[in-house]
């Protein structure tokens, strides 16, 4: 047994398996805790010996317990407005869409805008883009916008009536209005920053600055309600600590509101938005930012703090603008698309960052975009080393060097298996056969010994991590397609990615992020037992209980 403190505990969890998530990846039958902390772990009948009158004991029944779980990277706010809408993951058709559209209907009023997201052509049984014609059969008067899996979204007539776009309208500076390549009609998808032709006519937030527009932010009353509604979901999947990139100062309020009135239900990271980050910015503003903060990555306490600055080099691989070097499949050329930054100042811009005592974390899809990452904090790190925790994120395609370089200084990685699950049964009619099992290679990062916290990246993909963990293991998508298998991790391995790398990243592991003596009591029940589960039964995991410091927070 293994014990912090000599006190009675306030809760005893017996008679199952605790994925400890410490150096041995140990798992125990038994946990105490004390207060906010671990007590003790070790056998039942050790942990047992130790309770009180006032313990509270609860019988685990054989299932298993496991670390509060770490969203190293995800976007809280823009959840919950997803939330408040229309959340598409997990849709099989498009006719399933086209239900689920003509419900809302029925429950708002005729001519108000409905919103949702994200969605992504390959989750459904068709396989095929979503037009204006599909949403106006069920809805003929309501505007419909739908926020595709990374930027672009599909609206209908009513949408592109309102927004004054039409056959005749010219396609805006870095953006597209699709048109059917037979009759020359507009399809009502819009890619790029064509989708704030729609964005600066709707009311509310959808209609922000902060999510693009470019007509002003919410408010940070109608922020804090969407965070709010977002960690009320998250408590019942086990998220007990987020990270969320690319905030503005707006955001930044609403979560130190929420701090001060204690309705945090989830510890959070901030990453500040940076270069490259949103659809339009003002570089100007972005080259002043670290100097109007009197402070850096570190500051802030075990609820709230702030770890670094949100890059983006590149958009995404299924929107044709992962910045790569080889083509898609059945093409003979590298598509031209314009980056998020200007990569000559790269190079300044981390090291900037990096001698302020900020952390970077760099937004990359394609091989190209990793190196130009890597090698941007890696001359940082070599020329000025200190500890630090900077990251790139998505991260599918890394090369040798790259490898080489991210475990030489240290650069760790944010990792989304939940793209596989909901992209991968896409991919083999997008990507090079060679390239398939080549994705996401989270097996290769492991063995390089580089730290690569698992995410989901709501609202890019679901937050359900056992989604996430279930592509980890199996490499599979929702309808069952699989990458292969020599990039599998096992279930242990994911636990840690879930959990204890995603502390890594915020340089936190010696107070979260596994079940060891003294650390904080943020942990999960989950209502099976991960010792000899199906793989296939992975992604049907639900907990039962989830504990944040010390204290229960939902009780299924």
């Amino acid at each position: 047994m293994k014990i912090w403190n000599i006190v009675k505990p306030d809760y005893i969890f017996y008679n199952g398996s605790v994925y400890s998530s410490d150096a041995n990846d140990t798992v125990y039958e038994a946990v105490a805790i004390a207060e906010n902390k671990i007590l003790a772990v070790g056998t039942s009948e050790e942990i047992m010996n130790l309770k009180s009158e006032d313990t509270n004991i609860i019988d685990l029944k054989s299932n298993s317990v496991i670390p509060g779980i770490n969203d190293g990277h995800n976007h809280p706010w823009e959840a919950g407005l997803m939330l408040d809408g229309l959340i598409l993951f997990g849709i099989n058709s498009i006719k399933d869409l086209q239900n689920k559209i003509a419900d809302k209907v029925k429950e708002v009023p005729k001519g108000s805008w409905i919103q949702g997201g994200s969605y992504i052509e390959s989750q459904f049984i068709d396989n095929r883009k979503i037009t204006r014609w599909d949403l106006d059969v069920v809805s003929p008067n309501n505007p419909v916008t739908l926020e595709r899996i990374f930027g672009a979204c599909v609206v209908n007539s009513k949408a592109l009536e309102l927004a004054n776009i039409t056959k005749d309208t010219p396609n805006p500076e870095n953006g597209e209005i699709e048109k059917d390549e037979r009759t020359g009609e507009i399809t009502g998808v819009l890619n790029g920053t064509a989708v704030l032709l729609v964005r600066t006519v709707m009311p509310g937030p959808f209609g922000s600055d902060e999510f693009g527009a470019g007509n002003g932010e919410p408010s940070v009353d109608l922020i804090e309600k969407s965070i709010k509604l977002t960690f009320n979901e998250y408590i019942k999947y086990g998220i007990t600590s987020s990270a969320e990139p690319g905030v503005s100062s707006d955001v930044c309020k609403a979560y130190h509101t929420l701090l001060k009135n204690k309705e945090l239900r989830c510890r959070v990271n901030l990453l500040l938005n940076w270069h490259g980050f949103t659809i339009k910015q003002n570089e100007s503003q972005l080259d002043r930012l670290i100097g109007n903060y009197n402070f850096t990555a570190g500051y802030g306490n075990e609820w709230l703090m702030y770890s670094g600055l949100k890059m983006a080099i590149d958009g995404g691989l299924t929107s044709g603008t992962a910045l790569k070097s080889w083509p898609y499949k059945d093409e003979t050329e590298l598509r031209k698309f314009n980056l998020r930054l200007d990569l000559k100042k790269l190079d300044k811009w981390v090291d900037e960052a990096h001698r302020s005592g900020w952390n970077v974390a760099i937004h990359v899809m394609g091989d190209i975009a990793i190196e130009k990452a890597v090698d941007a904090i890696y001359k940082a790190v070599m020329a000025n080393p200190r500890k630090h925790q900077h990251q790139i994120v998505h991260a599918y395609y890394p090369t040798v060097e790259s490898l080489k370089k991210m475990k030489e200084a240290k650069i760790m990685v944010t990792v989304q298996p939940s793209f596989i699950y909901g992209e991968a049964d896409g991919y083999e009619n997008l990507l090079p056969k060679e390239k398939i099992n080549e994705f996401l290679p989270l097996k290769k990062y492991l063995n390089n010994n580089i730290v690569a916290s698992m995410s989901t990246d709501m609202p890019c993909a679901h937050f359900n991590p056992f989604w996430n963990m279930y592509s980890a293991v199996t490499r599979k998508g929702m309808r069952g397609y699989c990458l292969g298998t020599e990039e599998c991790v096992t279930i242990k391995e994911a636990i840690k990615m879930m959990t204890y790398y995603g502390a890594c990243l915020t340089d936190e592991q010696d107070i979260k992020g596994s079940i060891e003596p003294g650390k904080l009591a943020d942990l999960v029940v989950l209502d099976h037992n991960l010792d000899n589960i199906d793989h296939e039964e992975i992604r049907n995991i639900m907990p039962v209980l989830t504990m944040l410091d010390g204290k229960i927070v939902y009780n299924k």
